[in-house]
């Protein structure tokens, strides 16, 4: 949480420094003579702001992808250990019933008066060596021998489910590991990126105002097409903007704070589509749309290998939580990896 905390304090640098180079872009250009060695100076230094918060972002969101990727994988095995662990009760319940059954058979033998063969199971080490014992008698009928083979099934099964089970617990140790060590290096990359951007709060501090501006106005845009937001992509859409600013949290999925795949699991959901919290998985989901065809509703998807993933809105904008919050972004950088339609 206070690593979480960090990352809410810092502002959306990538768009504020856009703003930065913008404004010093206009203000260069009436004229030859005002562009003074301030001016490209305060250019200069903009621009190399943009393309380290670019940096830093890229790899903070590569790491939280890792992150992602790596608990999704360990849900999916928790949830298998927990059917194999159902599966193994299951084959005990069926191998005891057994059991009783051919406990049942050793008392009738020994009241038909036969303690030759009784004395011989009774002296049996474990029920593994009755079974072997039991297998070496030349007594055995066809009911007997029909009990002994279901013992041997139901036996057998209950070997299988607990090598399942001991497996599934095998992987799952891994995958926690690896978890671990994913969490570790979102960490560090957080604990980077404030170092690497520590001094240069005023710079940003200076944009704010204008990035609030930019923001309102793009979230008035997209609000403006009520008709259309009634449809199933345009709930999704009207869902996310609801969370406009609310804190980027990698692993969140809920509006105390999320990430990117956090955010479209949890918008989707609300209109009935089920999505794992990660980007490179949501990928599989959906049929792919070529860039011409885009649609609001769809999801766009970034990186190779993917790691990051917004929400289609229109003009060439997307909604997507990213920087320090949940904003509107423009879709078309050379990051572009692909888009999914799910309705």
């Amino acid at each position: 949480m206070f690593m979480h905390s960090k990352m809410a304090r810092l502002w959306s640098k990538r768009a504020l420094a856009a703003i930065a180079i913008t404004s010093l872009l206009l203000l260069s250009t009436p004229s030859v003579s005002q562009a003074t060695p301030a001016i490209d100076k305060a250019k200069a230094e903009a621009a190399a702001l943009l393309r380290l918060i670019e940096q830093l972002e890229e790899e903070l969101s590569a790491a939280t992808e890792d992150y992602d990727y790596a608990r999704e994988q360990l849900n999916i095995k928790k949830a298998a250990a927990n059917r194999a662990a159902k599966e193994l009760d299951e084959a005990k319940a069926d191998l005891e019933q057994v059991q009783q059954r051919l406990n049942q058979r050793i008392v009738a033998i020994y009241k038909a008066g036969n303690p030759g063969m009784l004395d011989m199971l009774l002296g049996a080490a474990s029920f593994s060596d009755v079974i072997n014992r039991w297998n070496q008698l030349s007594l055995l009928g066809k009911q007997d021998a029909k009990l002994l083979d279901e013992v041997k099934v139901y036996q057998g099964r209950m070997e299988e489910k607990r090598a399942a089970l001991d497996e599934q617990i095998r992987e799952q140790k891994a995958l926690t590991a690896e978890l671990e060590a994913a969490k570790k290096k979102v960490q560090a990359q957080l604990a980077k990126q404030e170092k690497a951007l520590k001094g240069k709060e005023a710079q940003i501090a200076k944009l704010r105002k204008e990035e609030a501006a930019r923001q309102a106005r793009l979230a008035a845009e997209a609000r403006a097409r009520k008709a259309w937001l009634a449809s199933r992509p345009g709930r999704v859409i009207t869902i996310a903007m609801k969370y406009l600013g609310v804190p980027y949290v990698w692993g969140g999925e809920s509006p105390r704070g999320f990430d990117c795949s956090g955010l479209v699991k949890y918008c989707f959901a609300k209109v009935g589509i089920t999505l794992p919290h990660s980007s490179r998985m949501q990928y599989n989901y959906g049929r792919p749309v070529a860039r011409g065809d885009l649609r609001p509703g769809d999801l766009v998807f970034f990186y190779n290998p993917i790691h990051h993933v917004g929400i289609y809105i229109g003009n060439g904008r997307m909604i997507n939580a990213t920087g320090n919050q949940v904003q509107i972004s423009n879709v078309w950088r050379s990051s572009y990896f692909g888009a999914k339609r799910l309705f």
